[in-house]
Parts: C-alpha cells; sequence; structure tokens
C-alpha cells in the first residue's frame, strides 16, 4: 500500500509537498474503510483517496510526477541520455534538484525509497527498510554522486550481509552505475534479489491511468478471461449503457479484403510471427489510426481475424452488434474504466492512480463507481485507488472519510499546493460539496469582473443609450403631466 509520496521542485510543485494515505486517528467516520495497522506504529491506510482542484491547479501534475518516479525506476535510462526531469519555471529553480520519495508496503515490509536528481545526473539516492513484524528501520543503501560525476555507495548489513563475495559484488555494480541511473534500477538489471521487491511494487503493484488513456489489455482480456467479461457486461449492463453483453465475431483472414493495400512483405511478417504458434494463438495488429485487430492461429494454419463486439437488445428481442467505435465517447471510456474495478476486486494489493475519474461520465455513475470500488474489495484487501476529478457530487461525507479528500490549488507565484479535508476543522452537518464550491476550502477557480473580457461593451453601451432615451422620454413628459 502506498503510504505517502513526497514531492519538490518538479512540474508546478516547487516547495516540498507531501501527499499522505496516512488515516486521521481522531476521524473514526467509516472505520470499516481503513487497512489497521498496516504502515508500523499503529497507523491505519486508506483505501481510497480523491483529489479536487482547479483546472491547472496541479492535480494532473502529481499523477504525472508519480508516473515520471516509476519510469525512471522500472525503465532507467540510455548511457548517454539526459533525465526527461521538468522542474518549476516560474522561479529560481531550474539549477536545483527534484526530490522524489516514496514510502509504500509490500508482503509486509515498510520500505522508504528516494533520490534527488537534476537533468544529468542522480545526485542523491537512498533506501531503507522496515522488516515486517519489527519497529526499527534499517538501511538498505546510501548513495551520493559528485558534481565529477563520481558514485558511491553506502551499503546497510540488510543489503551487504556478511559475506565479503556480495559486497564486492555491490562494488562492482557501483562501479557500473551511470550518473544518471538509479543505482536500485542497476541493482535489480545484476540480479541483486534483496531489492526486487522493491521495483515489484513500482512495476507490478502501482498502476497509473493517465486521462485519455485506453486499456491496452482490453480485448485479450475479453477474450481471455471469462469472469471479467461477465464482470464487464453486467457493469455496462448496470450502468444504462444499452449494452446487453459482449461479444466476438471471428471470420476467416482475407488480407486483401480486410486490410487492403497492405504490401506483401508484411503480410509475409505477419504469416511468419505465426510459423511456429500454438494453435489459438492470438496477436494483436495495430493500423496508423489506432485501430486493433485480432489475429488468431487457429486448425491447420489457418488465420482467423476476431473483433469484439458490443450487443444491444432489439425490440424483437434479438441481438444486434455493433462496433466499439460506434459506442458514445461516455461508454468507451467507462468500458476502460471498469478494468479498473475488476483490479481492485481481484488483486488485494494493487495501487491504481487515476487521473480525471469523471471525464464523459455523468455524475450518479461517477459516483457509483466509488460506491462500487470501495465495496468490491476482498476483506483485509490493502488495495487501493487514488484519483482526480472535478465532481463535487462525490464530496459526500456519507461516501468519503474527511481524510480521504484532498484539494490542490496553486499561490499567486503558480506553486502548487495540497491539503487535506482532514485539516479543517468543520461541524459534523456541514455540506462539503456547498463548502467547497462556496470557496471554504479553496482550489476553485476564481474569476475575474467579465466585464473586463470586452465582450459586453456593446450590450453595455446600447444598454446605456437605451436607459438615456428612456429618462430623455421621461423629462419631456414630465412637464406635459405637471401642466395637466
Amino acid at each position: 500500500m502506498l503510504v505517502q509520496v513526497t514531492i519538490e521542485n518538479f512540474l508546478s510543485f516547487r516547495e516540498e509537498t507531501t501527499f499522505s494515505m496516512v488515516a486521521v486517528s481522531s476521524d473514526q467516520h467509516h472505520a470499516d474503510h481503513l487497512a489497521v495497522d498496516t504502515a508500523g506504529k499503529g497507523r491505519s491506510l486508506l483505501p481510497i483517496s480523491a483529489i479536487y482542484g482547479a483546472n491547472a491547479a496541479g492535480k494532473s501534475n502529481l499523477i504525472k510526477a508519480i508516473d515520471f518516479a516509476k519510469d525512471l525506476i522500472v525503465e532507467g535510462t540510455r548511457s548517454s541520455q539526459a533525465i526527461l526531469v521538468t522542474p518549476f519555471k516560474l522561479g529560481n529553480n531550474s539549477k536545483k534538484p527534484s526530490k522524489f520519495e516514496f514510502i509504500f508496503t509490500h508482503h509486509g515490509n515498510l520500505y522508504s525509497y528516494g533520490f534527488k536528481l537534476n537533468a544529468t545526473q542522480i545526485i542523491e539516492e537512498w533506501l531503507y527498510i522496515t522488516p515486517a513484524g519489527k519497529k526499527r528501520e534499517v538501511p538498505f543503501f546510501e548513495r551520493l554522486t559528485s558534481e565529477n560525476k563520481e558514485t558511491k555507495v553506502e551499503y546497510g548489513s540488510a543489503l551487504k550481509g556478511r559475506s565479503k563475495k556480495q559486497e564486492q559484488f555491490l562494488d562492482f555494480i557501483t562501479q557500473g552505475t551511470r550518473p544518471n541511473q538509479l543505482f536500485l534500477t542497476e541493482a535489480v538489471d545484476r540480479n541483486v534479489q534483496t531489492v526486487k521487491p522493491v521495483v515489484d511494487w513500482f512495476r507490478d503493484v502501482l498502476v497509473i491511468i493517465p486521462a485519455e488513456s485506453h486499456y491496452e489489455a482490453l480485448e485479450f482480456t475479453i477474450l481471455n478471461n471469462e469472469q471479467f467479461t461477465k464482470f464487464l457486461s453486467s457493469f455496462l449492463k448496470f450502468a444504462g449503457t444499452g449494452i446487453d453483453s459482449i461479444g466476438k465475431e471471428e471470420v476467416d483472414l482475407d488480407f486483401d479484403r480486410h486490410f487492403p493495400g497492405m504490401p506483401d512483405s508484411i503480410k509475409e511478417k505477419i504469416i511468419q510471427k505465426f510459423a511456429d504458434a500454438n494453435e489459438n494463438s492470438i496477436a494483436m495488429l495495430e493500423n496508423l489510426t489506432g485501430q486493433r485487430y485480432f489475429l488468431k492461429y487457429g486448425v491447420e494454419g489457418k488465420l482467423s481475424l476476431i473483433q469484439l463486439r458490443t450487443q444491444h437488445r432489439h425490440e424483437n428481442g434479438n441481438l444486434v452488434d455493433f462496433s466499439m467505435e460506434e459506442e458514445s465517447e461516455g461508454t468507451q471510456r467507462l468500458i476502460n474504466l471498469i478494468p479498473a474495478l475488476f483490479a481492485l476486486q481481484e488483486n488485494p494489493e494493487i495501487v491504481i492512480l487515476l487521473d480525471e475519474l469523471d471525464r464523459r461520465l455523468h455524475p450518479l455513475l461517477s459516483r457509483k463507481f466509488i460506491e462500487i470500488a470501495l465495496n468490491c474489495r476482498q476483506k483485509n484487501s490493502q488495495s487501493q485507488l487514488i484519483f482526480t476529478t472535478h465532481d463535487t457530487n462525490l464530496l459526500d461525507l456519507d461516501i468519503m472519510r474527511r481524510d480521504e479528500i484532498w484539494f490542490v490549488e496553486k499561490n499567486e507565484q503558480g506553486a502548487s499546493h495540497i491539503c487535506s479535508l482532514a485539516e479543517f476543522k468543520i461541524r459534523p452537518d456541514v455540506q462539503i460539496e456547498k463548502g467547497y464550491l462556496n470557496g471554504r476550502f479553496g482550489a476553485i477557480p476564481f474569476f475575474g469582473d467579465i466585464r473586463s473580457l470586452g465582450w459586453l461593451d456593446c450590450e453595455t453601451e446600447s444598454s446605456d443609450k437605451h436607459d438615456s432615451k428612456h429618462e430623455k422620454t421621461q423629462s419631456n413628459q414630465a412637464p406635459r403631466s405637471s401642466v395637466q
């Protein structure tokens, strides 16, 4: 589970900023949400968190910061590649390092991992662990890289052990670690098993869903996981999309008909790819427009084309096939979000960061999505869903706790700050949605005088003339009235 993440000098976050999933002990509301004592020292962690803020306040930048760190840890860098870090630009921060630190639990252990860097090198890096059942934190390693790009790493006994050979091997890895490469990433590449769970957490547990993303494994999962297909179909039906079920169409592949104009060389590569495939193997093709096709290797080496279909109920009771492209953008968005719900149900450790939950979704559907996300978790689950949203319909203490609601806003210098609703003193009967829209908690857009846009000049001028004419008419009429 994610305990907290700290960011400094990256995108709109200038000062050190911490986002936490640690529950506030004074809040006894929705106690069933808590994963009790999961972060050590009697601390409980939250399963869900909503992040609010005006447009350009920094909500998505928080997700982007975590995504940047994940990519650097999991994928690493190339030898002469600059690190694509983006420091805060609206100040004198360009030469200052950016900082990222994650505290999380994995397989019962509590890890604290972080690094400082600029575009050319990793300046500092550290990893500590509190083993399961222990209270004392022990160091794994601390790394420093000097200005002349010499890297030094101090190893804790938990990493080097008592073997001189192991320490020599770590020294060898240190010498081979480039200034622009994380020592953690290099160590895992060199098969240091002790630190592998850390990279595994970032690779396999931490899932980031950008606002415009499509679930790439959607078709594969539908074709190979009957349980997921039933879950998807039932949710789409429940959501009132008009979709009754998800089906598929399988036809013999005819290159000339299905892929007109495809060069013979590419056809040969496709056929060759299936030459040693097992029966019923499936591969995906994607054209320049992003449309995806699935080819299946069948009996006697025949290739067939598989296309997914949504099925609607005709007025006569029969099912009618529709292509995915024929569905509305809102339905397509929902189809790509439902796998996240399924993952929360099936994977008790997954941590999902979802940007713009409410994009193209009706407010009531967003609310149901969150309710199901909370209810479908397994007992004692350690899964988490963290999402950004503008949907004030979710600012309801009947659904979420105060410490599960966060606000992001920018100051006059353009720097983002984040705070929890739990930091505000509010009465139990306060309407959070109304208070937020009235600016009580910040993190809303503030507009200038609409007349400054200049769009109302004609209307104002016309109105002034009308008022002037009206006043003149009245003044002309007044004497006649008095004469009478």
